[in-house]
């Protein structure tokens, strides 16, 4: 694992409405508090250009993301750019849709994604798996997808990088989920779950549900950050992805204050 100096980080996802330029907004982070992202390839940006835009602000990639078909496709390419932001590992968001529908598609998807991950593995670089709540659908077998895939995966090329939000959407446990991935799990991707604060519709339990900044939902972050550094998590990532109307700048400083007082830095 590359020797970082934060454990606190932010994707951009949540960020993606914003009208500002890539490099604006990565200062805005940094005012705020932010020494790290988790990063991707910038289309307009040489990888060199992209690294020392990076250095000079006094950040760093705590990993990498991508897509699944496109680091499948080229993996010595998603290597080297490890390589040149020392990551260690490679985030796809969930297995590709054709593989959803059922128990024979989650298998396939294992193949595959292993393979792949394999692939990655010869040179150093692990392969996570971003959860969204599909995962956690339940199949005549009696296991839902995330235990087929935990059950599936290959540990040494294979990671999670689990995400609390989508765990609690699909009616799992974050904390017991955090400790079965332990050896499994070296990112984790904090979002809050939120009731609507607004809501009007509450005949037969028909509540809204949201994203949320950290620490303006329901989920419990002290113990969210006590499990997962006790298992050995090394960063966590806020995201979220939608901020209904809040500046999403707003809402990424305050994740930011709440998980520092929760002893990130």
């Amino acid at each position: 694992m590359p020797n970082k100096h934060s454990n606190l980080s932010i994707i951009l996802y949540g960020l993606r409405f914003s009208p500002l330029p890539y490099a604006d907004k990565l200062k805005k982070l940094r005012d705020i508090g932010y020494r790290s992202i988790q990063g991707g390839m910038v289309s307009d940006i040489p990888p060199a250009e992209h690294k020392k835009l990076i250095d000079d602000l006094g950040m760093e990639f705590c990993c990498l993301a991508g897509g699944f078909e496109s680091v499948e496709k080229e993996p010595e390419k998603y290597v080297e750019y490890c390589r040149l932001f020392d990551c260690d590992e490679i985030m796809i968001g969930t297995m590709p849709t054709e593989y959803r529908e059922d128990y024979d598609g989650y298998m396939k998807a294992i193949e595959r994604i292993n393979a792949a991950g394999r692939v990655l593995a010869k040179d150093g670089v692990c392969l996570g798996y971003h959860n969204h709540a599909q995962e956690f659908r339940r199949f005549p077998n009696g296991k839902v997808g995330m235990e087929l895939l935990f059950d599936g995966f290959d540990p040494a090329a294979v990671h999670f990088m689990l995400d609390t939000h989508w765990v609690q959407a699909g009616g799992g446990d974050v904390l017991a989920w955090i400790k079965r991935c332990e050896g499994r799990l070296n990112y984790l991707h904090v979002k809050d779950y939120r009731v609507a604060p607004a809501n009007y519709n509450t005949g037969i339990g028909d509540t809204d549900k949201q994203f949320a900044q950290i620490g303006d939902g329901n989920l419990p972050w002290p113990e969210i950050v006590e499990t997962a550094l006790g298992i050995g998590v090394k960063a966590f990532i806020v995201e979220q992805d939608f901020t209904y109307g809040e500046d999403p700048f707003d809402c990424a400083a305050m994740s930011y204050a709440t998980l520092k007082s929760c002893g990130l830095h």
